[in-house]
């Protein structure tokens, strides 16, 4: 039996392609992200619980504890536990499955930038995940080897591509004026306001090109809303519904991991706004560095100028069935 968990709704969408098609499984959501996912399928009653009675003042820490005390969830014929990507929610149920002595799967494995602090906590999460896994499902062959280099036994490793990109299909791609904006990375929290700025300045050096940027909840994020008066602010978006925002934009604007996948997938430019990325294998084709705010406008007009955002290269990150080889391996 395979016991499938996520929290967030990224982690959702990348587990989303085996839940329906993998066999003999059960599914697990913590809640992490509770009001981005309604009406998906969940056999374990598990309620993410903190109390602010409880509340170490630390929502990782928190996490953590809250998820720790659910052993309930390993009961029955749970052999198997597959956590996907780099998550607070991924780490703890690692951790938990490790006291439980049932076996993990990390998918998505492999990921590096190699600080613990750049991304914060997502890479000291997938390290310690790395350490605990028994199977390790990676997007790439540059992060098998990030793996083998920690000496991971290679034949606890197999290539699957993101299994991310098996809900997208590429129909109905096209370049308009419209540039996607997605910022909310705890590590652009204290510089939030400085790149909403540089945003909102873009919008009014050019407008013949329409931003629009699905604010994310986090009240971190929220507290610069005022910031925008050109930029089109909207409300959080269904995955769908950025699928659809990226394959008509002209290019993107983006601190997300997700995002730069699928962004190559689909063949649009991004601009990623942080000083490291864990997916370098698209970085000068696909994706664009900007490491801080300063640098926003000259890599903007970079990609914007002489036709400079459209591409048509392979995508790094698979070809859309991961969920085929992943099946394959387990079996």
């Amino acid at each position: 039996m395979f016991l499938i968990c996520f929290g967030t709704r990224p982690e959702y969408i990348k587990v989303k392609s085996l839940i329906e098609n993998l066999s003999n499984i059960k599914t697990c959501f913590t809640g992490q992200h509770p009001d981005l996912l309604k009406d998906i399928p969940n056999n374990v009653d598990f309620k993410l619980n903190m109390n602010a009675s409880d509340s170490t003042k630390n929502r990782l820490n928190d996490i953590f504890i809250a998820i720790l005390k659910h052993s309930n969830i390993f009961e029955g014929t749970v052999e198997y536990v597959l956590v996907q990507g780099d998550t607070t929610t991924a780490c703890a149920i690692a951790m938990a499955a490790f006291h439980h002595h049932k076996k993990v799967i990390h998918l998505e494995a492999g990921l590096r930038t190699n600080n613990i602090h750049d991304p914060f906590p997502e890479e000291m999460n997938r390290q310690v995940i790395s350490r605990i896994a028994n199977l390790h499902l990676c997007p790439t062959y540059h992060n098998k080897q990030n793996l083998l280099k920690e000496n991971i036994p290679e034949d606890n490793i197999c290539v699957v591509g993101n299994t991310g990109l098996d809900n997208i299909s590429k129909d109905g791609c096209e370049y308009t004026n419209l540039v996607l904006v997605t910022l909310h990375r705890r590590d652009n929290h204290n510089i939030m306001d400085q790149w909403f700025e540089k945003v909102e300045y873009l919008a009014n050096q050019y407008p013949e090109i329409k931003f629009i940027i699905p604010l994310h909840p986090n009240p971190n994020v929220q507290k610069h809303r005022n910031l925008f008066k050109t930029v089109d602010v909207v409300a959080p978006l269904g995955h769908e519904e950025i699928i659809k925002i990226i394959k008509k934009c002209k290019f993107i604007i983006s601190d997300s991991g997700g995002l730069q996948e699928e962004a190559s997938f689909l063949n649009k430019k991004i601009i990623v706004c942080r000083k490291t990325t864990e997916r370098p294998e698209s970085v000068g084709v696909h994706s664009i560095m900007c490491a801080c705010p300063e640098m926003l406008v000259s890599v903007f007009e970079h990609v914007n100028n002489d036709n400079n955002y459209k591409i048509n290269a392979e995508c790094p990150y698979g070809d859309g069935k991961s969920y085929k080889k992943i099946i394959n391996f387990l079996e």
